[in-house]
């Protein structure tokens, strides 16, 4: 019997369109042909026209995620919309030099021109859709930012209004390096698809491109760089409905519900338990069939059916979310446990509830007698974290024996928060440079501990983010931040725990000085503030499982050689010269028709608790395309190393036909560390 109180999701649509996959130019005003696979519904009718939908990414659509582009594309054509995948001039099969950075007026013009020609195309009916994750839903974010007269709704997935402190070049305000940017420097080296010519036309407009690692390193500080692309300016440059979609486990969750907050335009929005990927198919489960979602949202925004799919209105907002019960930590979690709910926001009958650290390493809810606590900096700690607010996570005694820890006592009953935890810390250190990790946690009864959110801050950026300042050694000094968005249920039994320190390694580049925190405890300037909810609040949601979806079938996944891993990451400390190592390792073999690739990438990060300054990062990525007549590599390695006063940037690309290596480039540049 069903639970008449259940929220459904939408009814599954069936998918009753055969398709075609055409490949074509689209030419921009400068002349430059920009190319575009498109997965089109063959009409049943005479004359039956379609709707568009637009995904634009540099992420190369013939090779490296074709694959993965198929079952999606082929399952929105069979739906009947004609779905298009375009390649970024200078990247891919398109022509064109490399853009200058990510999200450029070059790309974004390039888009608009883009969207008018897919409106004009025969079978279009004139509507056009942006979507994808993360630099697609960038764009879709950016793009209707331009208003472009076609494109009547967007549905971006792991996107962020805010590129500054949200994305991957400063998490939160802090340097970081990436395996991202291995990746992007490596595949903007790569030979045009699908011919892969190593002539001067490559060379000139893609292997010879100064790698994009410079720009951003170049960028520390906020400001116009960073905010002339970002939405957190102006919520109001958007005037169509917007459809968002985040993961508990991704770094732009929390960017997905403050638009959620600030549009004034129909919006929907979830947030599952996933990682930065689709809802079908992120980890950890459980997944849904988000595309039908999708497909009822399009329908009626841009066919113009009266489905029910109006969107929340500005006084309305309503939040589909995962709420997690609560579990062990285990890195290998395949499966979250929870429940969907969707609730009205701000959540009916939500508080706030203050806990206090107290001396003796106490979380209370009163606020205790004056005391503080001292912190010595190890620049190694954090390794349990993983790379940035997105990993699975085992348990972190590892990086709470480098904290301060403060823990309540074990809960009588659940508690359970939706939202972005506040905290306020009043602190001092020993240097003028120093940035602080945030951690709130999960203690078991057994003492395992699992990380609930967490949030980093540059203690630069204390008052303005705009007009960065050191602070006074020896002064104390307030700072406040939000963790980043959150459900967890505390069980019975459990304690709360606030981690706190100075170093989160390798998500946080190291500070450049040995140094020594104070935090300041017994006091209303050092505060966590619980979004706390209702148990159980909200209406039960019962979303339709994964669909099945076709397989490429010109191209597959192969398996690994003997001895290699897919990916793997792992840590070492060692005691003889205090370092602290982490790496991460992948590994992607597959045949796209008749080529097979095989792409290897390492990322290695260091730093040395007694030297904090000598930190270092090192990548190194390959790419081999093989076919009957030859064979292809692209080596790429990506070096930043750093002193107390600068970072030493170099990246050399290499490629090699056959076995004969025929160029090699060689970038380098020494780079001032600016509040960093």
């Amino acid at each position: 019997m069903v639970n008449k109180k259940t929220r459904r999701g939408p009814p599954r649509s069936k998918p009753i369109y055969k398709f075609s996959v055409e490949k074509r130019w689209f030419t921009m005003s400068d002349g430059v042909k920009l190319a575009a696979s498109i997965y089109m519904p063959v009409a049943r009718s005479k004359g039956e026209k379609f709707p568009v939908l637009f995904e634009y990414l540099p992420y190369r659509k013939d090779d490296s995620f074709y694959i993965g582009d198929y079952p999606s594309y082929s399952y929105f054509a069979k739906h009947g919309y004609i779905t298009v995948k375009v390649d970024i001039r200078g990247t891919g099969a398109s022509f064109g030099d490399v853009p200058p950075r990510e999200y450029s007026d070059i790309e974004l013009d390039d888009g608009e021109q883009i969207i008018a020609q897919l409106a004009a195309l025969p079978r279009s009916n004139g509507n056009v859709c942006m979507w994808g994750v993360s630099w697609s839903g960038f764009n879709s974010i950016q793009m209707a930012m331009r208003r472009p007269p076609a494109l009547k709704t967007i549905i971006p997935i792991h996107a962020s209004d805010d590129l500054y402190h949200d994305d991957l070049h400063y998490i939160d305000g802090v340097m970081h390096v990436d395996p991202y940017h291995l990746f992007i420097n490596h595949e903007l080296g790569m030979p045009s698809s699908t011919d892969y010519k190593l002539d001067a036309r490559y060379f000139n407009s893609r292997f010879d491109s100064t790698p994009w690692l410079f720009t951003y390193l170049n960028q520390q500080l906020d400001g116009k760089f960073w905010r002339g692309k970002s939405l957190r300016e102006n919520y109001q440059a958007i005037n169509i409905p917007v459809f968002l979609i985040g993961g508990l486990l991704d770094g732009y969750r929390t960017a997905t519900v403050r638009m959620m907050e600030n549009l004034i335009v129909p919006v929907k929005i979830e947030i599952g338990p996933w990682n930065h990927s689709c809802p079908d198919e992120g980890s950890p489960a459980p997944n849904h069939e988000w595309q039908d979602e999708a497909i009822k949202w399009c329908d009626h925004w841009l066919k113009g059916i009266d489905n029910g799919v109006d969107g929340q209105t500005a006084e309305d907002k309503e939040l589909a979310v995962f709420v997690r019960s609560g579990q062990i930590p285990d890195p290998n979690m395949t499966e979250t446990e929870g429940k969907w709910r969707l609730h009205k926001w701000p959540v009916i009958g939500a508080s706030k509830r203050n806990f206090y650290l107290q001396a003796g390493k106490i979380l209370s809810r009163s606020q205790g007698k004056p005391a503080f606590e001292q912190l010595a900096y190890n620049s190694g700690s954090g390794v349990a974290a993983g790379i940035w607010w997105g990993d699975v996570t085992g348990d972190m005694s590892v990086d709470d024996a480098g904290s301060l820890v403060y823990d309540s006592g074990p809960l009588v009953k659940p508690l359970q928060i939706i939202g972005s935890a506040g905290v306020r810390l009043k602190v001092r250190s020993t240097s003028p440079q120093v940035s602080w990790s945030v951690r709130l946690e999960d203690v078991s009864p057994d003492g395992k501990v699992a990380l609930v959110t967490g949030s980093l801050i540059n203690s630069s950026q204390r008052a303005d983010r705009l007009a960065p300042s050191h602070v006074v050694p020896g002064r104390p000094y307030n700072l406040a931040l939000e963790l980043q968005f959150t459900t967890w249920t505390f069980q019975p039994g459990h304690r709360i725990r606030l981690a706190i320190s100075n170093s989160q390694f390798p998500m946080a580049w190291p500070n450049a000085d040995r140094l020594t925190a104070t935090l300041y405890t017994g006091c209303a300037d050092t505060v966590l503030t619980l979004p706390v909810v209702p148990t159980n609040s909200g209406k039960p949601l019962n979303l339709p499982k994964p669909a099945r979806k076709p397989e490429c079938p010109d191209a597959k996944v192969l398996e690994s050689e003997a001895g290699k891993s897919d990916g793997s990451k792992h840590w070492t400390y060692n005691p003889a010269d205090g370092s602290t190592t982490y790496v991460v390792e992948s590994h992607g073999p597959y045949m796209v028709k008749r080529r097979r690739f095989v792409v290897d990438g390492t990322s290695t990060w260091k730093t040395f608790e007694n030297e904090p300054w000598k930190s270092s990062y090192l990548g190194k990525m390959s790419t081999s395309i093989e076919s009957s007549r030859r064979t292809i590599k692209l080596h790429t390695a990506v070096s930043v190393q750093s002193d107390k006063l600068h970072f030493h940037v170099k990246v050399v690309r290499d490629l090699f036909e056959n076995g004969r290596r025929v160029r090699r480039k060689v970038w380098q540049q020494t780079i001032e560390r600016r509040f960093q």
